[in-house]
């Protein structure tokens, strides 16, 4: 039917246009909450089952430095006056995010075709948490490995050196420990702040720019130094449950269980562990220092400290089209030298606590190791700094 020649011009306008796209349905604020509620507890209990497995517990590390990384990208965007790519805070753990976009593509396509899709939509986020958080770690055990082998070396050549009363060789023992505490503290003033800037530019390469990670550890550094003590302060919550274990075993009434029993209870106090302390310690931990990392590398961007040639093309992407701030006017010769002098005596207190934090960090290994036989992987692992899985079943058991 034809418009009538009656018709006004707005109303034949209107007759041409399509029909409008309803709204999408908003459910009310109670039920996004409780919606919102069940997704974290899922990836709460999912994560603690995580820790008890090395190819879950690298799944679960992706997923953590993943939400590191939306974390940071949305405070950038909260700083440059930008809306973030994705309102979605938590990342997926198996589908993709594109999950229906993907399938909706790979209608019409040759077989081959859909069932590639089908398995990238069904498996998109999977591999890339499974790539994030294998990289991550890998760079994370090539800077701790050589303190960890030095520890280890330094207490098995000290207990043989006990036993077979080598008095003779009692300095070897103490002297490897020493050095290998060293590397492992200096391994800990870079490594955090090396994998939040993996995690956020998602280059594997951006994990080696020493200059870059220094350049943010001596802009913030009583952060750092807060972030330091939540390491050792968390390290000394794992030897409590390393320590543990030597007091439950030996009580009685494990005399009387069979082998399957004590795993069942071990594989449950684990799990509990990794719960309430690997899992919220682990996604804090990273939280903050991707924290430091976005804040202290915006302001180096835009003050053209750091030049744009300089850092990682997703970060070049980023800060496209920033405007550099203003340099502050330069103080007084005298007022200068004094906040110079200030900042002299600051800087030392921060080091020297600093140094005592991670002193503390890595004696924590040592007093775990006295009261429980650990195997070697204690000393190449710790849940909070490379891999966070806590699971150790003695080999008699199994």
């Amino acid at each position: 039917m034809g418009s009538s020649p009656f018709s006004s011009p707005a109303e034949a306008k209107a007759r041409e246009l399509p029909p409008p796209i309803p709204a999408p349905r908003v459910l009310p604020a109670p039920l996004r909450l409780l919606v919102a509620t069940g997704r974290i507890f899922k990836s709460w209990i999912f994560a603690a089952l995580a820790c008890m497995s090395i190819p879950l517990a690298i799944l679960f590390a992706g997923w953590t430095y993943r939400l590191v990384q939306r974390r940071a990208h949305k405070l950038w965007a909260t700083l440059l006056g930008r809306e973030p790519d994705s309102r979605r805070t938590l990342p997926w753990w198996l589908l993709s995010e594109h999950f229906g976009e993907i399938l909706s593509a790979t209608k019409g396509a040759a077989f081959r075709f859909q069932i590639a899709g089908i398995l990238r939509a069904f498996s998109g986020s999977l591999g890339t948490n499974l790539k994030t958080g294998f990289l991550i770690t890998l760079n994370s055990f090539l800077v701790t490995l050589p303190g960890g082998m030095i520890m280890m070396f330094s207490w098995y050549s000290g207990w043989d050196n006990s036993f077979n009363k080598g008095y003779e060789q009692a300095e070897i023992g103490p002297l490897w420990g020493l050095i290998g505490i060293f590397l492992f503290m200096a391994a800990m003033t870079y490594i955090p702040i090396a994998q939040a800037r993996q995690a956020i530019t998602g280059s594997t390469r951006s994990f080696w720019s020493y200059r870059k990670v220094r350049d943010v550890i001596r802009a913030r550094p009583i952060t750092c130094l807060a972030l330091s003590g939540g390491y050792a302060f968390l390290g000394a919550i794992f030897m409590v449950a390393v320590i543990a274990l030597a007091f439950v075993g030996n009580g009685d009434s494990f005399e009387e269980k069979s082998s399957a029993e004590i795993i069942s209870y071990l594989n449950v106090y684990y799990f509990l562990w990794g719960a309430f302390f690997i899992v919220p310690g682990f996604i804090i931990l990273k939280l903050i220092a991707g924290r430091i990392y976005a804040s202290a590398s915006y302001d180096a961007i835009v003050t053209s400290r750091w030049q744009k040639e300089e850092i990682t093309d997703r970060e070049q992407k980023i800060f496209e089209h920033a405007r550099v701030a203003e340099t502050p006017p330069a103080l007084p010769g005298l007022m200068r030298t004094s906040l110079t002098a200030f900042s002299l005596i600051g800087r030392l207190f921060l080091r020297t606590t600093t140094f005592l934090l991670l002193l503390l960090l890595a004696l924590e290994l040592y007093v775990a190791q006295f009261f429980t036989f650990e195997p070697a992987t204690n000393w190449l692992r710790q849940p909070m700094v490379q891999l966070p899985w806590y699971r150790s079943i003695p080999k008699h058991l199994e």
